[in-house]
């Protein structure tokens, strides 16, 4: 699908998950939405014999996930990276950090119209590397920009879920509905 935007990025921290079942926390804004890029590992291994390749196999590894948002709001910085917020405000940074995994969602405006929705189930992502520089003529933007690892969910496998938003069929409230609660191929209207 051809994608000319991005917004609305929402995240949500996974609060338990075992062998048989997953619980995310709020669905909460991420941040303005600057980029967002998911590069899935596909590692290729090739038997070769008689001088020829007789079989070729493949295997996923984790997705590389970078996010990039215009800043960071501090509850959200906490939250995602697994810092602490003081009693003065401030952020500290320690040894001790331990990011949570989280799920990634947000809509992507389609060149054909419409929006294609998503979620990335299980996503770790590390400190963004900081650059602070001196204002020049030209104005320049540092922001933050996030890489971690998007890996899937251990009770049933899956990595993330997408529709779009102009496809017949879908059922009803899906949309509507897709900030309130990290959404799966199993979900389903509440009565």
């Amino acid at each position: 699908m051809a994608i000319k935007g991005l917004d609305m990025l929402h995240y949500a921290v996974i609060t338990a998950e075992d062998k048989d079942s997953i619980t995310y926390g709020e669905v909460k804004p991420f941040g303005p939405a600057m980029s967002l890029n998911l590069q899935p590992a596909i590692n290729r291994g090739n038997l070769r014999a008689d001088d020829k390749v007789l079989f070729s196999d493949s295997s996923k590894g984790p997705i590389a996930v970078t996010v990039n948002t215009a800043y960071l709001d501090d509850v959200v910085e906490a939250d995602i990276l697994g810092k602490s917020i003081d009693a003065n405000g401030g952020i500290t940074d320690s040894a001790n950090d331990n990011p949570p995994y989280i799920a990634i969602g947000g809509r992507a405006k389609s060149a054909r119209g419409g929006y294609e929705y998503f979620w990335i189930y299980r996503v770790k992502l590390a400190p963004a590397e900081e650059n602070k520089e001196t204002q020049q003529e030209t104005p320049s933007y540092q922001t933050p920009n996030l890489s971690g690892e998007g890996l899937p969910r251990i009770h049933d496998g899956l990595e993330k879920y997408k529709v779009w938003s102009e496809k017949e069929g879908l059922a009803a409230g899906l949309i509507d509905n897709w900030f309130n609660e990290v959404i799966d191929k199993t979900w389903a209207p509440a009565v």
